[in-house]
């Protein structure tokens, strides 16, 4: 009987569509020595059905290649742009889908503030799912509740990152469920459950009380020198920007990454499975000077007719399309390619098994050699006069 559900771990996403594909049961979600989880399987269930295996997502073509209808999006009611990472539209999709009786699945902080994927049927249920969760979710068991509720003819609205919305439909099966609408986003990349755990258990040592809320992406300076905030017990409050702050530091640099997200090249631009795909409207002065109010923006694709009718929808939501979606290549090089693994990730590793999470390692595994400063500063000479001192230098 097999024991794992691909020869090579390093492709798997960890989406969790084998556990639900599993007829015996036999495939549970275990957490790795960088915490991501990986399936294991039990010898003892397995019956060598391969169904597991032929279902998984990883490293194959998703729905046909598209052309995704491109906009900025923002909803006009202040408080749910204030309460919502970028524009609002999550609240929006959510809000149409359970005026008509649906459910919504999307993370949430649970126990411990561990990330996990839910299901909710009221407006305080999706509240939680509001804002960015920078660590991969638990999404396995939300799949298997998304299957039963659709075979009940219940509609589904189902957020999550672009590899779990193609485990959703490997889940499925062949073709889309008239009752299920699919959002993911632009996806930098999942950073490891364990080391987000190890962040907060240092982080309220510093404090010297127990977290009871945590927010990834706080506006108080802003939507785009955006804050981590913590708040404790006893009352106190801890916050850091994207600059400043060591966990989300080493995420944006590529520190501590699922190893799959390096090499996740189909679900990019043309190619997500979702129908629908949000992220922020970085570089939106550029697109929308006069909306750049440094509130929060969305920048939606519609990548189906099915995602296109959900944006037509929400009466909350003003929209304006983007024709040359290039533009936004600089501000968001996400949209179109996945994110290189830092030089330095080993070594981080090396030391975090060691000595477990401190700032001091995040800034020494991002901190340059001399070298890497040298090829850099190399590397932005313009070729020409590379060649002209070439040149001179063999005369």
């Amino acid at each position: 009987m097999r024991q794992t559900v691909r020869a090579n771990p390093a492709e798997c996403t960890g989406c969790g569509a084998c556990v639900s594909v599993c007829p015996k049961g036999a495939v549970s979600m275990k957490p790795d020595r960088e915490g991501f989880l990986y399936p294991a399987v039990d010898a003892a269930l397995c019956v060598g059905c391969d169904l597991c295996e032929k279902r998984c997502p990883a490293g194959k073509a998703q729905q046909a290649a598209c052309k995704p209808a491109a906009f900025g999006v923002r909803d006009v009611r202040d408080d749910v742009r204030a309460a919502s990472s970028s524009g609002g539209v999550f609240t929006a999709l959510a809000e149409s889908v359970l005026s008509r009786g649906g459910a919504v699945f999307g993370a949430v902080f649970g126990d411990d503030f561990k990330v996990e994927h839910v299901g909710a049927v009221s407006r305080d249920g999706i509240r939680p799912m509001r804002g960015s969760k920078y660590v991969q979710s638990d999404a396995a068991s939300a799949l298997a509740d998304v299957q039963d509720l659709l075979s009940r003819d219940i509609p589904v609205l189902f957020t999550g990152t672009p590899c779990q919305v193609a485990g959703l439909y490997a889940l499925l099966g062949k073709g889309r469920p008239g009752g299920l609408l699919t959002a993911d986003f632009i996806c930098h990349g999942v950073p490891s459950p364990g080391v987000f755990a190890a962040y907060l258990d240092a982080l309220q040592k510093q404090q010297g009380s127990s977290l009871v809320d945590y927010s990834f992406r706080d506006k108080r300076l802003g939507w785009k020198d955006f804050s981590a905030a913590a708040r404790f017990a006893d009352g106190t409050e801890h916050t850091g920007t994207q600059t400043t702050e060591p966990f989300l530091r080493g995420f944006l640099k590529n520190l501590y990454l699922r190893p799959s997200c390096h090499a996740c090249t189909d679900l990019r631009y043309g190619g997500h499975a979702a129908d629908l795909t949000i992220a922020d409207l970085w570089g939106a002065k550029d697109v929308f000077p006069d909306w750049d109010d440094d509130k929060g923006l969305s920048l939606v694709f519609a990548n189906t007719p099915a995602g296109q009718r959900a944006l037509d929808a929400c009466a909350s939501l003003e929209r304006r399309a983007i024709g040359d979606v290039s533009v936004l290549r600089r501000a968001n090089p996400s949209i179109f390619q996945p994110a290189a693994a830092n030089p330095h990730r080993a070594k981080f590793w090396n030391a975090f098994h060691k000595h477990g999470f401190s700032e001091e390692l995040v800034e020494r595994c991002l901190r340059e050699t001399r070298t890497e400063a040298a090829v850099k500063r190399i590397r932005r000479i313009p070729a020409a006069l590379i060649r002209r001192t070439r040149s001179l230098l063999g005369r």
